[in-house]
């Protein structure tokens, strides 16, 4: 995906979290200029350093992205981090655009919408690409990635868990489950992975957590993503491990995710 001399910038949605820094930095590196547009209450203002412009928007508003992009000449963009969690969506503002897209849908799942949001913003002259194409060292690779060594128990739960994640997936409902001893303890919904595993620890200590790619999810939105905040929140939920499936899966920081998860004893696995 490295860019060529006198190609269009690159247009970033930008979410929350430390994707949007980690796109930008790996963007440049590759020779891209870099056009974001942040959400307010949503997106780290400190990303503006990161870009050669940014423009801000509220949650929905379809057609002040487009507008954004089409006045620096993108043509091509990426999503990065978050947008549908927490209170976010309260701060929504979504235009008429979005409004139609939403109410022509069949399956008002995460994955629909935002393939529909796809369409439009290719109707209108930007296609969405990949943003794992500027990330292919940051995939998650099998076996242990942090942390000590799980035990053959931890396994046989993170086997269960995998199954769960698979059935509730083709269902759109979440990357996330969190196991202890055969109990679900917390499935993933609209909260985010953290908050998911922040109310497990609530139930019980020493649980296992799985995230995973949902089937036949779309590639260029929302891929499974850990970094040392996840470390933070399941060594604060007093859990016992994460897997992650490899090769799907980004981890972002990882030198600071190893040394977290050294910390806090939490294993951190690619299955």
């Amino acid at each position: 995906m490295a860019a060529g001399a006198g190609d269009p910038p690159l247009g970033l949605v930008a979410g929350d979290g430390r994707l949007p820094f980690v796109l930008a930095r790996a963007a440049r590196a590759e020779g891209h200029r870099m056009v974001a547009v942040a959400h307010e209450g949503v997106t780290d203002p400190r990303l503006a350093v990161e870009v050669d412009a940014l423009s801000w928007v509220k949650i929905g508003q379809l057609k002040k992205i487009a507008a954004a992009f089409r006045s620096h000449g993108v043509t091509k963009a990426i999503f990065g981090g978050g947008l549908a969690k927490g209170g976010a969506l309260r701060n929504a503002r979504p235009d008429l655009e979005i409004v139609k897209l939403w109410v022509g849908l069949r399956h008002k799942g995460d994955d629909q919408l935002l393939k529909a949001i796809a369409g439009w913003f290719e109707a209108h002259g930007i296609a969405i690409v990949e943003p794992g194409e500027l990330l292919r060292e940051c995939f998650a690779e099998k076996g242990l990635i942090a942390g000590p060594k799980p035990v053959p128990a931890d396994l046989e739960e993170v086997a269960r868990a995998v199954d769960l994640c698979r059935a509730l997936g083709k269902l759109d409902i979440g990357q996330t489950v969190v196991l202890r001893d055969g109990m679900v303890l917390a499935v993933e919904a609209m909260e985010g992975t953290d908050a998911c595993i922040a109310r497990a620890g609530e139930i019980l200590e020493r649980a296992v957590v799985v995230k995973m790619l949902k089937p036949g999810q779309d590639r260029r939105f929302d891929l499974p993503t850990i970094g040392p905040r996840t470390i933070e929140v399941l060594t604060e939920a007093k859990a016992r491990l994460l897997a992650v499936e490899a090769g799907t899966t980004l981890v972002l920081e990882r030198e600071e995710v190893g040394r977290l998860a050294r910390k806090g004893r939490v294993s951190v696995i690619g299955v």
